[in-house]
């Protein structure tokens, strides 16, 4: 199996992983339900930058309490998991572990590619968050972002924040639907 360049995330292979559809499409109903896909502020890594928040990087999520998922997640595509504190956040509560699997960056682009024709809530959020994935080649080689780039992502945060906030609306959803078929 030959290798993939990790920034060439528009591949169904990554990193030595190669899912099947049946992943993809099983990992797109997981992350529909259980996931969410985060546009994060990289905090302090980048020295150069002053303006924080021009340096983000896309998150992708899923949690469960059911451990076995987050292995799956890991197994196929990688990324890590752990023990979310759940029993610091809820002491002296009866509650199960909640445990959440996480991927970053290119891997998260790619599996959100890669998903994207079995979503059915997330492909908006998903298209934004390949955006701003896709907006990370234009920094290369630049001691500091073009002010256009820094705007476009600033944009693609709101809007991600925007369309998290107000949730889809049922009449839009069916009109998009009906402009497709038209």
């Amino acid at each position: 199996m030959a290798m993939v360049d990790k920034r060439e995330w528009k591949s169904p292979i990554f990193d030595g992983l190669c899912p099947t559809a049946i992943d993809w499409a099983m990992m797109a109903a997981y992350v529909d339900g259980e996931g969410s896909v985060l546009i994060n502020p990289r905090r302090g890594r980048l020295a150069e930058y002053k303006d924080i928040a021009c340096t983000f990087y896309l998150k992708l999520t899923v949690a469960n309490t059911d451990v076995r998922l987050l292995v799956w997640c890991k197994e196929k595509f990688g990324g890590t998991f752990k023990d979310a504190n759940t029993k610091k956040y809820y002491e002296g509560r009866n509650v199960k572990t909640s445990w959440h699997w996480s991927a970053s960056s290119t891997r998260a682009a790619w599996i959100l590619h890669n998903c994207l024709p079995y979503f059915i809530i997330k492909r908006e959020q998903a298209e934004l968050g390949m955006q701003l994935q896709a907006s990370m080649g234009l920094s290369a080689g630049h001691k500091s972002l073009p002010k256009e780039v820094v705007e476009t992502r600033r944009e693609i945060k709101r809007q991600l924040l925007t369309l998290k906030a107000r949730g889809r609306d049922l009449d839009s959803v069916e009109q998009r639907q009906m402009d497709e078929v038209a």
